[in-house]
């Protein structure tokens, strides 16, 4: 796992901002220093040298949990997301 980034702030609509190093790719999960696995990248906005990113938790009932953890580094993972969906047909 690669380092994220620390979290900045959590938004109003429950989203996580965090400041990060790099910019991630879209989708990638997130996880916190336990190995929790909090939410996934849904942004990237901001400079290039130092992109803030939104993460979109999976359970935004308690958002609250979150407030405590503000200054938290973040890591995602390495591997690529594996994506559903209908597989394509064998072209003959």
């Amino acid at each position: 796992m690669k380092i994220l980034g620390t979290i900045s702030h959590i938004s109003n609509k429950g989203n996580i901002i965090a400041r990060s190093s790099q910019s991630p790719a879209l989708g990638l999960p997130v996880f916190t220093k336990d190995n929790k696995r909090i939410g996934k990248v849904h942004d990237v906005f901001g400079p290039t040298k130092k992109p803030y990113v939104t993460i979109k938790p999976f359970r935004t009932k308690n958002s609250d949990v979150f407030h405590d953890q503000v200054g938290e580094e973040l890591y995602v993972s390495t591997k690529p997301v594996k994506k559903w969906g209908r597989k394509k047909r064998k072209k003959r």
